[in-house]
């Protein structure tokens, strides 16, 4: 999930200026689109919670809501959709991701190894904390280097290659 949270920080914190590079896309259009990820990822996270207390698959509803992210970011960078459907497709991948939050948390749990909760999930919590350092400076220098569309084609790529860790989380055995 440090992945996820790389290819999120770029969502969030650089879209607004790389929907401008890249389309001319009004600061307010373009803050539109993002609050309306916001706000659907709040909206996410509940629906994804009541999802997550009713299935026992929680691989696949996170692969499932980071796929459909994916294709939002991917879609972003690949079209100028023009103001609604740019804001509804931020709202789709603000509402799709913030239903891998729950999922994320029951993984986590699935395969922390009894007593170790707490390290685990500072670990977890560590990990967005990088991402959350590094992604800016990867997401600025490619601003700063007249590529806009790549915020939008490195959101997928990490987004793709946090299906991938999901995919990959061996689950733990029984004692």
């Amino acid at each position: 999930f440090l992945i996820y949270a790389f290819a999120s920080t770029g969502l969030q914190n650089f879209s607004v200026v790389a929907l401008d590079q890249l389309y001319g896309t009004s600061p307010v259009t373009a803050n539109t689109a993002l609050s309306a990820y916001l706000l659907l990822s709040a909206l996410g996270v509940l629906v994804g919670g009541w999802m997550a207390g009713r299935v026992t698959h929680h691989r696949f509803i996170a692969a499932l809501g980071l796929g459909a992210t994916a294709v939002a970011a991917l879609l972003i960078g690949s079209f100028d959709l023009g103001a609604l459907l740019l804001v509804l497709v931020m709202a789709l991948a603000g509402l799709c991701g913030g239903m891998v939050m729950p999922s994320r948390d029951l993984i986590v749990r699935e395969v922390t190894p009894p007593g170790s909760f707490g390290k685990v999930f500072a670990f977890v919590t560590t990990g967005y904390h990088i991402a959350g350092i590094v992604a800016p400076l990867v997401f600025g220098a490619l601003l700063d280097h007249g590529e806009p569309r790549a915020i939008f084609m490195a959101v997928t790529v990490f987004t793709l290659l946090a299906i991938c860790a999901v995919a990959s989380v061996p689950r733990r055995r029984a004692a």
